[in-house]
């Protein structure tokens, strides 16, 4: 396990710091009385996964840069680790930990409850408490648009999303992406499986050539580091996947047909604004399109235009209140 404070930016980080953070770039206050606002982040994975744990980075950078914060993260901390992790940062002064992911709810409770002067924030997650919240993205919304396009781009009327764990969150987006392929196209099937690990390439590619196998030709992998897996399964029997959370046509330029967007970063920057005002409350806060916190990236050059303006489309009805959750 590796603790860091502040750190540099790579090249990648940067251009990805305009993608999440581009509407969060109000001045973010100090803490309460002007004292240096101290946030911490409790990590599942690694700060180079080009998606989850890469965004919640580059949102503590923005903080350091913005407005002086003082911050650190911790990578690849186990499910075991989680209560000790975050505690640790209370002890140590930290005004503000969040616990990336929604399997941080119940050591958030936990450290919530030993250390009342820290405010913890659980980002997907579904805990509150005087001094808990929660911050989510509308991952619906994200599962939806990116369902559209898996619905409308197929050619076997079979798609698949691999899951690395379920919670609310990812059931969530599970239930989006069915609901939006659906929307499209009646006749579809939707395979799903779950890895239990979001990191192990070996194990999401085992999967998704699996459902390959059974004729999906899009794969959708709810995962951070392990997605490279299914990226990879999809390049070798010649099939598609779509990003998750980042946009990351880059990596797979052929195979990937565009990105689920999940801007957590515009979600941490607004929960920080909250805290340092001394505002935050026992609640979960949702971002989603009303705020850009989440969308689609960059599209494949095969996608054609109708595909992409169904998708404007969709955005639309979602900000007029015309698709309601199921």
């Amino acid at each position: 396990m590796r603790t860091r404070v502040g750190g540099k930016l790579n090249s990648l980080a940067v251009a990805l710091v305009c993608v999440f953070l581009m509407l969060a770039t109000a001045a973010v206050p100090t803490g309460a009385g002007g004292a240096k606002l101290k946030v911490a982040a409790a990590l599942p994975g690694i700060i180079t996964d080009k998606g989850w744990n890469q965004a919640a980075f580059e949102a503590l950078k923005q903080l350091e840069k913005d407005v002086g914060a003082q911050i650190a993260y911790t990578e690849r901390v186990s499910q075991a680790d989680q209560t000790e992790v975050m505690s640790d940062y209370a002890r140590r002064g930290f005004n503000l930990v969040f616990g990336h992911g929604g399997e941080f709810d119940s050591a958030g409770k936990q450290v919530a409850q030993r250390f009342p002067k820290t405010k913890v924030v659980i980002t997907a997650g579904t805990v509150t408490g005087p001094n808990l919240a929660s911050a989510q993205v509308n991952v619906f919304q994200m599962g939806y648009l990116s369902g559209t396009v898996a619905g409308l781009m197929t050619k076997s009327n079979k798609i698949a999303v691999i899951v690395a764990q379920k919670f609310k969150q990812t059931d969530e987006m599970v239930l989006g992406y069915t609901e939006g392929a659906k929307a499209v196209n009646p006749k579809i099937g939707v395979f799903s499986s779950y890895t239990g690990d979001w990191n192990d390439v070996a194990k999401a590619k085992e999967a998704a050539i699996a459902h390959i196998a059974k004729g999906a030709d899009i794969v959708w992998p709810i995962l951070d580091h392990a997605l490279l897996g299914v990226f990879d399964a999809v390049k070798e029997r010649k099939v598609f996947a779509l990003g998750f959370t980042g946009d990351q046509l880059d990596l797979a330029p052929q195979s990937i047909l565009t990105s689920g967007l999940q801007k957590i970063g515009v979600a941490m920057l607004e929960m920080a604004k909250i805290v340092a005002a001394g505002k935050l409350e026992p609640k979960v806060y949702v971002f989603g399109l009303e705020v850009n916190a989440t969308g689609v990236g960059r599209y494949n050059p095969i996608v054609p235009q109708s595909v992409k303006d169904k998708v404007e489309e969709v955005k639309k009805m979602f900000l007029a209140g015309k698709i309601k959750h199921p």
